[in-house]
């Protein structure tokens, strides 16, 4: 046999006796169900007056780490300066430090889901271990919840943290003491905690630098907890929320003949554009501004009275932060083909109905907004081609706040069929063009297809804002503190969601997170049920005769839910089917 043949052989035979070496899972017979166990541990559990440099763990079956750093809490903290160096041995994880452990303090290693089997990946029972560098085993403990204050959701996998009330580093810029992550439920646990005061935080840690960054959500107490030994307090309840200083930004700018529009990183509660050096007239250039998009874009309409120039943008999202910009405003003229073609309707009527409940409404969607004249009808409605009587703001409609919407409701006696006929005198749009409105005539049905959820109201609340979300818990339409009686009118069907949010100090707005982390958010009320809209659903009636229909009602099953606003304060809201009752409530 040449030389070069042994060779082959004897690395072959190497390879051979490696992979007969290697843990691998067995081939062939039933699957292992069965999770490995710690079945001892150096230190042993609840040892006293450890010394020694190294933590080890032995359990029934072999077993290897997964994820380890994302996985493993330590408890409190390592230094820096003192890190561990993983060994893993068939049936052995050991973590060796190169330091001595803190002296006189109770350590927890919770290992978490990190060790698992070598056959199916089953996470370990009981990877954790707790012992003390001391003479005593300190026995504090704290629990609660982390949910986030718009959703009411609970929020797993946040960061919770307990920090040495004497700790001047804080949440942003020091390291937690003792740190535990909540589970699926939003819940959490620490234990073996040594007695005394701690501010607690949690964090939804997104670049998991164990920190608070701005723009990351935090959930804290004003005031710090003590802890005093077992049993552990009442359950801490946290609320995520968002702290904002940031000023709002836009992000892109588009223009074309007829509008301006930038779109911002943030919904925007409110945008004011000034002249800068011209002499147009501040209400003209008010009117041409518009937000849209939930407030996340700026519209501004090159009007008679409003083009080309420099304008002061002041933007205030929904904190309070302003951001202010100097645009120098430049509509481009429209492309030779534009002017040739014929220009595109102005308005719509949502739905295109032909018919119409005597008791319903219908909603004409402008391209631009539009001006009402003050003090005048804005149309006629013409019941039977007999009757006539004026429509006027705000007893027959509205006007959405961005002004593209007119929802006009009707309380009709017509047998046949009824018209709306708007005033294009009064209803005018900003731009100057005619928007060229027709008559609206339509059938009457003895069926209601309209979609709105409606109710009354009665508080002493000053302000508040009522919120109709959608499946995904986006915003759909907002209410300012209604009075009496609220409706959202011409909702698509599908199902939404009943939020308040309550503005306790009265200064006009929500307050959600302090970036000083001193006051907590202002209260908020999300109903626990969702509720399904259909369009009008109409139901056989067995006891007539003639084959009529009636409209179903809601089950009027009255419900009460309390939001504390502080000790002794609540405020309580009656649901009955889909109408509501915001009271306030005296412990």
């Amino acid at each position: 046999m040449s030389v070069r043949a042994e060779l082959l052989a004897l690395l072959a035979l190497v390879a051979l006796l490696e992979s007969c070496a290697a843990v691998a899972p067995p081939l062939g017979g039933p699957r292992d169900r069965t999770p490995p166990r710690r079945i001892a541990s150096s230190p042993d559990s609840a040892a006293r007056n450890v010394k020694q440099k190294f933590v080890r763990l032995e359990f029934s079956e072999p077993v290897i780490t997964k994820d380890l750093s994302k996985n493993l809490l330590i408890t409190p903290q390592l230094p820096p300066d003192n890190p561990y160096k993983l060994r893993e041995d068939r049936n052995t994880i050991t973590l060796l430090f190169e330091k001595p452990l803190d002296e006189n303090t109770t350590y927890s290693f919770n290992f978490r889901e990190a060790v698992v089997d070598i056959t199916e990946g089953l996470p370990a029972k009981n990877a954790y271990l707790n012992f003390s560098t001391g003479a005593v085993l300190d026995s504090g403990k704290v629990n609660g919840v982390v949910t986030d204050v718009l959703t009411a959701k609970p929020v797993a996998e946040a960061s919770v943290g307990l920090y040495r009330a004497a700790d001047t580093a804080g949440v942003k810029r020091g390291r937690p003491y003792y740190s535990v992550l909540t589970d699926k439920e939003g819940k959490f646990e620490l234990s073996f905690l040594k007695s005394g005061p701690y501010k607690i935080y949690a964090l939804a840690d997104k670049n998991n630098n164990g920190r608070y960054d701005e723009g990351e959500k935090i959930a804290y107490l004003p005031a710090p907890i003590t802890i005093a030994g077992s049993p552990a307090g009442p359950p801490v309840a946290l609320l995520l929320t968002e702290p904002d200083q940031r000023a709002p930004s836009a992000t892109s700018r588009q223009a074309s003949p007829t509008q301006l529009r930038l779109s911002f990183n943030e919904g925007l509660r409110d945008a004011k554009l000034s002249p800068l050096g011209t002499s147009q007239a501040a209400p003209a250039v008010a009117e041409a501004l518009q937000l849209t998009d939930r407030g996340r874009t700026v519209v501004l309409f090159k009007t008679p009275e409003v083009g080309d120039g420099r304008y002061l943008l002041t933007a205030t999202d929904s904190t309070g932060n302003v951001g202010r910009d100097t645009l120098q405003v430049k509509f481009p003229a429209p492309p030779a083909a534009a002017k040739k073609s014929a220009a595109p309707p102005l308005y719509t009527v949502e739905g295109g109905p032909r018919s119409v409940f005597p008791k319903g409404q219908v909603v004409f969607q402008f391209a631009v907004p539009v001006r009402l004249a003050a003090g005048k009808p804005f149309g006629t409605l013409v019941e039977d081609s007999i009757r006539r009587r004026p429509l006027r703001l705000p007893a027959d409609g509205t006007l959405s706040p961005d002004r593209t919407q007119l929802t006009v409701r009707f309380n009709a006696r017509a047998k046949n069929q009824l018209a709306v006929v708007l005033d294009s005198t009064v209803i005018t749009a900003i731009t100057g063009q005619p928007l060229r409105l027709r008559p609206l005539r339509l059938v009457i049905s003895e069926q209601d297809v309209s979609t709105s959820l409606s109710g009354t109201i009665t508080t002493t609340a000053k302000s508040f804002e009522l919120q109709l979300l959608d499946d995904k818990l986006q915003v759909v339409s907002t209410l300012a503190s209604p009075k009496g009686t609220y409706s959202f009118a011409s909702i698509p069907p599908g199902t939404y969601r009943l939020r308040v949010l309550i503005d306790s100090n009265g200064d006009g707005r929500w307050r959600g997170g302090d970036p000083n982390l001193l006051v907590l958010p202002e209260p908020v009320y999300l109903h626990p049920r969702p509720q399904q809209v259909r369009a009008a659903s109409t139901s056989s009636n067995p006891f007539s005769s003639n084959g009529s229909t009636r409209r179903v009602p809601p089950t009027q099953v009255p419900t009460l839910f309390c939001l504390p606003l502080q000790p002794g304060r609540a405020v309580c809201v009656v649901v009955r089917g889909f109408h509501y009752q915001l009271i306030p409530f005296d412990r």
